[in-house]
């Protein structure tokens, strides 16, 4: 025998020894493969029943969430409109105490006024008064009751 038929031999061993490491690998994988699908397919079954009875509550959340943005966009719009009546009325307040301050004033000016002509008439009915009531004790006097003689106001 050759050295090149030793070598070929030796190389044809190799190679049947390479590709039974091979189909043992193989076979040891396709083994592993089966045994870990086994879980996978518990796993993707427990994924899938998890799915299944969390839709429901999904669909709950969903419902709740367009639920509240509906409550949110009318309070929104109810406080708007609140803002704007509060608006109203304090501009109307505002112009009603002005409103206000401006008859005040005008009823002020009327007492001041009526004042002054009371003032004028009491004094003036009290002049009048006076000069009745002398007049009077004058006419008395002169009449013999001696009244005016009496009089401290003279």
């Amino acid at each position: 025998m050759s050295t090149y038929e030793i070598f070929t031999v030796i190389g044809m061993g190799l190679w049947i020894v390479v590709t039974l490491a091979i189909l043992a690998a193989l076979v040891h994988a396709i083994r592993l493969l089966r045994e870990i699908s086994e879980p996978l397919v518990r796993v993707g079954e427990a994924v899938t029943d998890l799915n299944e009875r969390l839709q429901p509550v999904l669909h709950n959340l969903e419902r709740a969430s367009d639920q509240a943005r509906r409550v949110a966009a009318r309070l929104k719009d109810d406080v708007d409109d609140v803002s704007r009546a509060v608006r109203q009325a304090t501009a109307s307040t505002g112009r009603m105490v002005e409103l206000a301050e401006e008859r005040v004033a005008e009823v002020a000016a009327l007492l001041s006024v009526v004042q002054e002509e009371l003032e004028a008439t009491f004094v003036s009915t009290a002049s009048l008064l006076r000069g009745l009531r002398r007049g009077t004790r004058r006419v008395s006097g002169e009449t013999g009751s001696g009244r005016a003689a009496e009089d401290p106001e003279g």
